[in-house]
């Protein structure tokens, strides 16, 4: 997965933020257009309409991406920056899941628990990496960060509502699973036994 993510990253991410950065767009702006476009990506899979919803979520993934290289490229890295970034990435999140909560109700409502659980373990394998990082300990383990978990999600909508069922109960058990590998790895790493 980390091939992946670092051929993406060298032919995809860093020619587009190089673009984007000559032509004078600012980091915030690219982080805006993020969740914009995660909005849009909700009403998509409110509708039960999964193929549309993937493409929107793959751009909200993209420009999620840009607006770290752009900052990189243009000098503007902060923390505050990175704090916005983060949080915008939660909220996004959030549409996506809210979008396929309104979609389940209507249609499948033993989904509607694994939504939830699934959107629980994804923000916090998100939380214990920063509540790590915050004590000096980059807990970066497991594969279900937040590249994978849209990845998984893209392909569940490919293959349809019902397929989507079944990945969420994945992404269920694999968002829980990184939690507490995250949670024993920083407890472990901070020296208390």
């Amino acid at each position: 997965m980390f091939k992946i993510k670092e051929l993406g990253r060298t032919y995809i991410i860093k020619p587009v933020a190089l673009l984007l950065s000559k032509i004078g767009v600012k980091p915030m702006v690219i982080t805006l257009l993020s969740l914009l476009l995660a909005i849009i990506a909700f009403f998509f899979y409110r509708s039960g309409h999964f193929l549309t919803g993937a493409v929107f979520l793959v751009l909200s993934g993209l420009f999620d991406a840009f607006d770290g290289e752009v900052a990189r490229l243009t000098g503007r890295v902060s923390q505050i920056g990175g704090f916005i970034d983060s949080t915008i990435d939660r909220i996004s999140e959030f549409f996506i899941f809210f979008g396929l909560f309104l979609f389940y109700r209507g249609t499948m409502p033993w989904v509607l628990p694994w939504i939830f659980t699934a959107f629980f373990g994804s923000i916090m394998v998100s939380y214990t990496r920063a509540r790590g990082e915050g004590l000096g300990i980059s807990p970066q383990i497991g594969i279900f960060e937040r590249f994978f978990r849209f990845c998984l999600l893209t392909i569940g909508s490919f293959l349809g509502h019902y397929i989507m069922s079944y990945v969420l109960i994945l992404l269920t058990f694999g968002t829980l699973l990184t939690m507490i590998r995250r949670i024993f790895y920083i407890h472990k790493a901070s020296g208390r036994n």
